[in-house]
């Protein structure tokens, strides 16, 4: 990590945004974290989405469509250590279930359905195509740290980055993954 405050960004696949949403729930911690570390680029945090060099990358939620692949990618390529953040990030999570059924008969159901008027499926121009299957992050890039939970909670996520600042690799035990 850099020899000043070390630099994160943060970034959404497809998913609730309910890990950001945990993190902001650290309450007086954030205080503290401003302190130790530089935000360079988080969607929740401060709205910018360019993904820069970094310390720290954190990625939460599902692979599920070809953008996703893409930022996913450009994190891993801008940080030296990748964490993902929540069940998604980690396993695929619920958005795992749209793998039972091909990716057309869930484009039609989605944008077409039962409608009988002239409905269709988006181009991938302007709708990033999906992905043969939903994905956790380790199917397609580097994870060099996971953090489970839907969404994990402040303290795990807190423990989490104050391992990072520490210079080590979270571990969680199975203390730390009750819920």
């Amino acid at each position: 990590m850099a020899e000043d405050k070390p630099t994160v960004a943060t970034a959404c696949m497809c998913g609730c945004s309910g890990c950001h949403m945990s993190f902001l729930d650290v309450d007086e911690f954030v205080k503290e974290l401003a302190e130790l570390l530089e935000f360079q680029s988080s969607h929740v945090i401060m709205d910018i989405k360019d993904i820069e060099e970094v310390d720290i990358g954190i990625l939460e939620g599902t692979i599920t469509n070809e953008e996703n692949v893409e930022v996913a990618k450009e994190m891993r390529d801008n940080c030296e250590i990748l964490v993902a953040w929540g069940d998604c990030a980690c396993f695929g999570g619920i958005m795992t279930m749209r793998n039972f059924e091909p990716v057309e008969d869930i484009l039609e159901e989605c944008y077409i359905g039962k409608s009988d008027d002239e409905s269709e499926i988006p181009d991938p121009e302007h709708v990033p195509a999906l992905t043969e299957k939903a994905r956790g992050l380790d199917e397609v890039i580097e994870v060099d740290a996971y953090i489970p939970g839907c969404p994990p909670s402040a303290d795990i996520i807190r423990y989490g980055l104050e391992k990072l600042l520490e210079g080590e690799i979270p571990k969680l035990d199975k203390d730390k993954l009750r819920y």
